[in-house]
């Protein structure tokens, strides 16, 4: 099944624009390092309300700017991202698809930390797209 939802996904992706690259596209400029506080360790769970891009919708969180600069900036709309759900292995597939059939470039160093935010921001949830209505049938 999961094989299945992937490929309907990537089917998605091509049909609503892909990534494609030719020698006379920009390639993507690594976003400048920013120094960030390192948060003081505590045993509650993190915060559910994280802050998001105003321009992307994408969480901004470690690894936004890679995302933002690899997959929104050079080749697609966020959209395909926050409307996707998967593991580690998921989004992994999704860039090996992408790097085989639609021209997108050796990721490099910044893979792991892609695929760390994509699998902890945007990783599997129930099968529903919403939340369930809650009807009261008569």
């Amino acid at each position: 099944m999961k094989q299945i939802t992937t490929a309907l996904v990537v089917g998605l992706a091509i049909v609503l624009g892909g990534c494609t690259y030719t020698e006379d596209a920009p390639k993507p400029v690594a976003p400048k390092e920013v120094a960030k506080a390192e948060a003081p360790k505590t045993d509650k769970k993190p915060s559910l309300k994280l802050e998001k891009d105003a321009e992307t919708g994408l969480v901004i969180a470690e690894g936004f700017d890679q995302v933002k600069t690899n997959c929104t900036i050079a080749c697609h709309s966020a959209g395909l991202v926050t409307q996707s759900r998967g593991n580690q292995k998921y989004w992994k597939d999704a860039i090996v698809y992408m790097q085989k059939n639609q021209g997108l470039w050796d990721l490099g160093n910044d893979e792991p930390i892609i695929l760390k935010y994509l699998a902890t921001h945007y990783g599997e949830v129930a099968a529903y797209r919403r939340t369930p209505l809650k009807v009261k049938w008569q």
